[in-house]
């Protein structure tokens, strides 16, 4: 009898549990639609950028570049710092992707991008990145 009651307690309380997380929208929407907030790094000029890689998201008449984008923070960081020491003006914005294969392969991307050291390293990682956003994100 004992164990039929624990077993009952443990069901109650697992579901009161999920439906109190799955009724709060900040989990919700994450549950549902598989959607992740990332770092985009905007490029400030309303010109194509030259001699670096990047993604064009213009819409109609308004260009739109981005020459990074990462799911960490200090990862935004570091690379506004990387282009601004090459007098490169860019911006951080956060957009929502809903693409879980790209953002595991961004993870990925992002340990690598966390240990770069020379400009090369960081310039090679930042094309791989915006080439695996069109493939994964633009061309499904």
């Amino acid at each position: 009898m004992n164990l039929i009651v624990s077993i009952l307690c443990a069901l109650l309380l697992g579901y009161l549990c999920a439906s109190f997380l799955l009724n709060r929208p900040e989990y919700a929407d994450s549950v549902f639609h598989e959607s992740e907030m990332l770092y985009f790094l905007h490029y400030d000029l309303n010109q194509k950028p030259e001699s670096i890689a990047y993604l064009d998201l213009s819409e109609g008449d308004k260009p739109s570049y981005y020459v990074g984008i990462t799911t960490l923070s200090e990862n935004a960081e570091k690379i506004r710092s990387f282009y601004e020491k090459k007098g490169i003006l860019v911006s951080v914005e956060q957009k929502k992707v809903e693409n879980p294969s790209f953002v595991s392969e961004l993870s990925q991307y992002d340990i690598l991008l966390k240990s770069t050291k020379t400009d090369e390293e960081m310039y090679s990682v930042l094309s791989t990145i915006l080439s695996s956003y069109h493939e994964f994100v633009l061309d499904s």
